[in-house]
């Protein structure tokens, strides 16, 4: 009996501990505004988002800032960025002690943690210096076209360095094309003057560092010279302490119970590539588990407080206990440690698509109590929750979405919270829904909308307010006829019926007058009406099952070559 009054608690204990980590209004995706800590004391904030590539993390003891940069790519499959987006260069980000971002600045120049300057091949930019981020020219520039010879350019180099009185050697590959590689920095009487080294006709030697501790993976130049020794690069102008990390390789955890800043408490799978076969024996094939993909739930635990998050897509193997979090953070060395030190945390992935709610982060005190800050107003926490995930992060930064897509079977009614991204211009929404909507009128700014592949049979009248839309995709649904409505939308430019069961176009059909391409593969169109006729810049994508029966007068509406004009 007593064992029963032990295990029926312990019961009950254990049912609460798996529900809490099951709770997604307990664990935050990455890609939120407010990221709060148990006691709400601190809070996860953004730094840098998207896909990074070896962030570099500074402290600068004489202003007491932090400095964070990486290249980043915005792209990926949740993302609002309308086309593939890899930064021309780094982004780099100013804090001060409490967190907050008090700068920023992306270029394609190179960063010098030396002199805390910009160097490009033709200009510079003494960011920390100034504190402005507008190009300076060259005082001189040296070997511009590449064609000093080792003499000529050793020569120059000496002259130049007994006259100054900083000198800094510098990486300058990729800014410029195949041009140069890398280049020296003169500081004579406060000009900067540069000395460029060509790519092909190189006269600096390339050497590669790699600093696990501190993230420092990159090349370093020193000049191809006689007496090389004799010619060190000047100490830096400005003191920046670099930040270090515990765990030099941030795609392997393992899930274990000991203390550790990241804890996984729950893996939900949402792919896996089933048993895979590795070998054949004695004509017998073996077969392993293969990798599987899904949600991970992670305790972050720093500065002696909680976070409670969660992160999409991480991969791991089915055979073995470890997962690709690409979770770490930097911190100031040990010595320098103080209690007000920020912390930095790095969600990174080095394979795949663009995680959701990647980038670099920093934990500092604060600025709300309420977790649903971010979320707009009328919202509820638990709605929210509901959303598709494009969706909620599209909610993050509402004024300046433009794009959303959104391809579900499982949703069969409008999402009303999509008409809070006013500013949308374009809208993917295949669905389960049976007709486009009321709601679709309230995106007034749309200029394309796709809802294909699904079971529209109806069309709201609320689509000819859509005064701006230029392209309308209806694919693979099942219309019967062709709705009325589209033709109010008179800037529309592509109109695709394809793989629908319309059987006919309406005489008033040519009131589309700026419509210059209409897709109608495989429906049950077999005439068009002679109004068409006049539709001289329209072409009809058929694939030539509808084009070849009509009379002579229609051909000039299948002419392929007007699409090169379009």
């Amino acid at each position: 009996m007593f064992n029963i009054y032990i295990l029926i608690p312990l019961l009950i204990l254990g049912f609460f501990l798996v529900s809490q980590a099951q709770n997604p209004l307990k664990y935050t995706y990455l890609f939120r505004n407010t990221i709060l800590s148990k006691s709400k004391k601190y809070e996860l904030a953004p730094v840098l988002r998207g896909r990074i590539y070896y962030p570099r993390y500074f402290y600068l003891p004489i202003t007491r800032q932090y400095l964070v940069y990486s290249d980043v790519d915005r792209s990926g499959p949740y993302s609002t960025e309308s086309s593939r987006d890899i930064s021309n260069g780094k982004t780099y980000a100013l804090l001060n002690e409490s967190g907050n971002i008090i700068d920023s600045i992306e270029t394609p120049y190179r960063f010098s943690s030396r002199s805390g300057s910009f160097y490009g091949t033709k200009q510079y930019i003494p960011w920390l210096e100034t504190g402005k981020s507008d190009s300076v020219s060259y005082h001189k520039v040296y070997n511009k076209a590449r064609d000093f010879s080792s003499h000529t350019f050793e020569k120059t180099f000496q002259e130049l360095y007994v006259q100054a009185d900083y000198v800094e050697f510098i990486n300058l590959r990729g800014i410029d094309g195949d041009n140069y590689d890398a280049a020296v920095i003169f500081r004579i009487e406060n000009k900067i003057e540069i000395l460029l080294s060509g790519l092909h006709n190189s006269h600096m030697s390339r050497n590669f560092q790699e600093e696990k501790k501190t993230n420092n993976s990159e090349d370093y130049y020193l000049p191809d010279i006689s007496n090389q020794k004799s010619f060190p690069q000047s100490e830096p102008i400005i003191s920046m302490v670099p930040l270090e990390t515990d765990n030099t390789n941030p795609f392997v955890h393992f899930r274990s119970p000991f203390s550790r800043p990241f804890r996984i408490t729950k893996y939900r799978k949402t792919y896996s590539s089933g048993w895979n076969g590795i070998m054949s024996l004695y004509g017998v094939p073996v077969y392993v588990p293969g990798e599987q993909e899904g949600v991970t739930f992670v305790k972050f635990r720093t500065k002696k407080d909680l976070f409670k998050i969660k992160l999409v897509e991480v991969p791991k193997a089915s055979f073995i206990p470890f997962y690709n979090l690409g979770l770490r953070t930097f911190h100031l060395p040990a010595k320098m440690m103080m209690p007000h030190s920020l912390v930095f945390m790095e969600s990174a992935q080095n394979c795949g698509s663009n995680r959701l709610g990647g980038g670099v982060f920093v934990v500092r005190p604060a600025t709300t109590d309420n977790p649903a800050a971010d979320i707009p107003f009328g919202i509820p926490e638990k709605r929210f929750y509901t959303l598709p995930l494009a969706l909620q992060n599209a909610l993050m930064d509402p004024e300046h979405v433009t794009k959303l897509s959104i391809t579900d079977d499982g949703i069969t009614e409008w999402i009303p919270e999509i008409e809070y991204l006013q500013n949308l211009i374009e809208l993917t929404f295949n669905t389960g829904i049976t007709s486009i909507p009321d709601g679709i009128g309230n995106l007034s700014k749309l200029e394309s909308l796709t809802m294909e592949g699904r079971k529209i049979t109806s069309v709201s009248p609320r689509l000819v307010e859509l005064k701006s839309l230029r392209y309308l995709g209806l694919d693979s649904n099942p219309l019967t006829e062709f709705p009325k409505e589209i033709l109010e939308l008179q800037q529309l430019e592509h109109l695709s019926l394809n793989f629908t069961l319309i059987s006919s176009l309406p005489a008033e059909f040519s009131q589309l007058k700026n419509l210059k391409h209409l897709d109608l593969i495989d429906t049950r169109v077999k005439a068009l009406p002679e109004s068409m006729i006049g539709m001289t810049e329209l072409y009809i994508y058929d694939g030539g099952t509808l084009g070849q029966y009509l009379p002579d007068a229609y051909k000039p509406l299948f002419d392929h070559t007007k699409t090169y004009n379009h």
